[in-house]
């Protein structure tokens, strides 16, 4: 049987598993009850998705199984995969199961893009502006600032995607509630 490069996990059927697999990516939808399955691994993915709206109770159900199987995502991470992490849609503290520090403010906008540091995801999305659910007001010191919000005149950095190195894999963090590019997809998996 041959193994899936992308786990979407979510808790029902989601357009963002018929938009990747449209794109031509390999992808399996992980719901909270496999998540729970004794023996559930995720070993053979190269990169796990957690869609916006994953911290609020309106939207999905799967934080529970994020915070339940925090050691799992580590340990994915750690042996060199790729997580993608997309905004709350709540400030509760939706993303105390990372292990990387991370404040989210949930803020729906569209928002002008600025690049603070070239890198090979900076391409998520390839036009200069988008729609975002938030920002990162707080990013701790294992992680890079990618991209933020162009032209707010606040001294802080509004990050909207940061990528933190974990282990021999990445985290990243990003609020822009759009499909990320095709292009970036096969970034993350290594194709580009």
């Amino acid at each position: 049987m041959k193994e899936r490069e992308i786990a979407l996990l979510w808790d029902k059927d989601t357009p963002f598993m018929q938009h990747l697999t449209d794109k031509g990516f390999d992808c399996e939808l992980i719901t909270p009850n496999l998540l729970f399955a004794p023996f559930f691994s995720f070993t053979g993915y190269k990169l796990v998705i957690v869609p916006a709206g994953f911290g609020n109770e309106r939207y999905s159900g799967i934080l529970k199984g994020l915070r339940a199987n925090s050691e799992c995502i580590k340990d994915f991470v750690k042996a060199g995969g790729v997580l993608l992490v997309s905004g709350a849609l709540s400030n509760k503290d939706a993303y105390n199961w990372l292990p990387i520090k991370t404040e989210y403010v949930m803020e729906k906008r569209r928002v002008r893009i600025e690049v603070v540091k070239e890198h090979k995801v900076a391409v998520i999305v390839e036009k200069g502006e988008c729609m975002c659910d938030g920002y990162f007001d707080e990013v701790g010191i294992e992680g890079e600032v990618i991209l933020r919000i162009k032209g707010d005149k606040e001294e802080n950095t509004k990050a909207i995607l940061v990528v933190s190195e974990y282990g021999a894999g990445e985290i990243i963090a990003t609020t822009i509630h759009e499909y990320p590019s095709e292009r970036f997809i096969k970034r993350c998996l290594g194709r580009v």
